[in-house]
């Protein structure tokens, strides 16, 4: 199978927003040590707004001046991003950082294996996409590969416990949000700019958590001076990383490809994930792990290279 230069930019730009993504799991670990969810979620999404803001204000601009925008405007089509943010963001940021806290690393992770499932299963109903044989085979392939890395977390995740109930129960909302935001963030798209719709929902989710905030979680600006440095550094890490960079280069690739294609390439996150904990940690790295990651990145260069993308659009197109 010939991949094309296309294709290959394509599986390039997904392995490293995965990687990005991958670093928030031990950044919710870290930063809930003295950081509330609700509260961490109002500190990543003012930070990630506050550095895409700038670039978007570049954007509008240039638009202003080369005399085209969108042919609906934002204000207009506030309830959309409000529902983007309500049954997408807050619950994938907020109930996330619950749920890992509340659960196992392990279980978190393999729960999080339904999220492309979710995916392919709500664009159909959602934007209308077709799964066809080649992305049921890629999903299974890549589906596999996780599997094969984690024989490790098959031993040691424990469902059953009524300990980690709660927080595996979280997690799995957390997924089928993530879900319904990757879709929904589709059908944005063909209205709006990437920068639109991560900033405006943003904003939108920052708004809604902080009015929680008083109420579920103490908050002292006596807090905020005790944060170490870890946890700055973990905030960042969402902000500007996860939420931030990611994101962007997650929406690209939307305009680009079906959400169904890309959501394959979320099962790189536990091998990028082993991959890291090998830098940072200097964890081992196993011939099982590298073998698993091969074939799940082989899924992933299956569903980009394999079909002709159908989900392109010019951005700012209306619908």
């Amino acid at each position: 199978m010939r991949v094309s230069p296309r294709a290959a930019t394509d599986t390039g730009l997904l392995v490293l927003v995965n990687a990005m993504w991958a670093a928030q799991y031990p950044a919710y670990k870290t930063a809930t040590t003295q950081i509330g969810p609700v509260t961490l979620s109002v500190w990543t999404f003012l930070i990630a707004s506050a550095v895409l803001a700038p670039f978007l204000i570049r954007e509008h601009r240039a638009a202003a001046k080369a005399h085209s925008g969108n042919s609906l405007s934002v204000g207009a089509a506030w309830g959309n991003f409000l529902l983007l943010a309500l049954l997408g963001l807050v619950p994938a940021s907020v109930i996330l950082a619950w749920g890992t806290a509340l659960s196992s690393a392990s279980n978190a992770a393999l729960l999080y294996l339904t999220v492309p499932i979710l995916t392919a299963v709500l664009a159909i109903g959602i934007v209308g996409e077709r799964m066809s044989p080649v992305r049921w085979l890629s999903l299974a392939l890549s589906l596999a590969g996780v599997l094969i890395i984690s024989g490790f977390d098959w031993r040691h995740a424990d469902f059953r416990s009524t300990r980690f109930f709660a927080g595996n129960l979280l997690v799995l909302v957390a997924c089928a949000a993530s879900a319904f935001y990757n879709v929904y963030s589709k059908k944005l798209l063909r209205r709006f700019t990437p920068l639109e719709v991560l900033v405006f929902g943003y904003l939108l989710t920052a708004g809604i958590s902080l009015p929680l905030v008083p109420s579920i979680e103490p908050f002292s600006l006596a807090s905020v001076r005790a944060y170490t440095a870890a946890t700055w550094t973990a905030v960042l890490v969402l902000s500007v990383f996860s939420w931030g960079l990611a994101m962007v280069l997650w929406m690209y690739l939307l305009k680009r490809l079906d959400v169904s294609q890309a959501s394959v390439s979320i099962y790189l996150l536990p091998f990028l994930g082993v991959l890291l904990s090998a830098i940072t940690l200097n964890e081992k790295i196993t011939k099982t792990m590298v073998l698993g990651g091969l074939v799940t990145l082989a899924g992933t260069i299956l569903i980009t290279s394999a079909e002709s993308t159908t989900g392109a659009e010019p951005v700012g197109s209306s619908s």
